[in-house]
């Protein structure tokens, strides 16, 4: 009975992971924002009581199965010392979330100081906010491949984007001179008025050139990685945990 209450509640866990993913995803899709960081505070405070409560639920569960089993009953107190039920509770209930709590922990007061560190440079202030949820609802250990598959597709994406970069600079130059040639040619001004505007138009795009051939430096958020890719981990979930190796770091 334990076991298909264990799985009940696991299933709720997954699906409440869900929702709040696809929520988030949504509201994003909708409104063009992510939602505010007092929102996404609330939401980490909530599904990590979750997941301290389902530990709660299960470990008092057992505790009465055992107590009216002929045989499990021995197991308690006082016929075992109690230290020996607090640690299989821990063990089997508690263990996986405090693990996956304090690791979100660490990861979010980690982008908090290199943003201090390097003058908030590296992160967006919703990223920390969202690399503790993606961590939470993915759960420990699957939350190492959803961390790994943000990088990955951050450094492979800032790659590609170094790639085309010349290309791209290239065409902007290109499409600044040809607005430059349609401003001169533009209308019909009278002689001073025409002159200023040139001048004007000049001075402009000379600026614009200026910035162009200068190889501006860059950066590639990871802002829009965090939620797309604990979806894609949720969604593989059963996939990683019997095919990928990650599954051996399982507590």
């Amino acid at each position: 009975m334990i076991y298909k209450i264990t799985s009940l509640l696991e299933m709720l866990k997954l699906i409440s992971g869900y929702l709040v993913i696809v929520l988030a995803l949504a509201f994003v899709f909708l409104f063009k924002h992510f939602p505010k960081i007092k929102v996404l505070s609330w939401l980490i405070k909530i599904f990590s009581g979750l997941l301290l409560l389902i530990g709660l639920v299960l470990s008092f569960l057992n505790g009465y199965l055992w107590k009216h089993d002929a045989v499990s009953y021995r197991l308690l107190p006082p016929y075992v010392p109690l230290t020996y039920v607090l640690h299989y509770s821990w063990q089997h209930y508690f263990v996986v979330p405090v693990v996956t709590i304090f690791f979100a922990l660490i990861v979010f007061w980690g982008i908090k100081w290199l943003n201090k560190k390097f003058n908030d440079t590296f992160f967006y202030d919703e990223e920390p906010y969202l690399a503790a949820l993606g961590i939470l609802v993915t759960s420990w250990p699957n939350c190492l491949i959803f961390l790994s598959l943000v990088l990955f597709l951050g450094v492979f994406t800032h790659f590609i984007i170094l790639c085309f970069h010349p290309i791209i600079n290239r065409r902007t130059k290109r499409g600044s001179l040809r607005n430059a040639q349609t401003a001169e040619r533009a209308g019909i001004l009278s002689e001073a008025k025409k002159s200023e505007a040139v001048c004007a138009s000049s001075k402009i795009h000379a600026g614009d050139f200026g910035t162009f051939s200068k190889a501006s430096p860059f950066r590639l958020s990871l802002l829009y990685f965090w939620l797309p890719c604990a979806l894609l981990v949720l969604l593989l979930s059963g996939i990683i945990s019997k095919y990928v190796g990650i599954a051996q770091l399982s507590i």
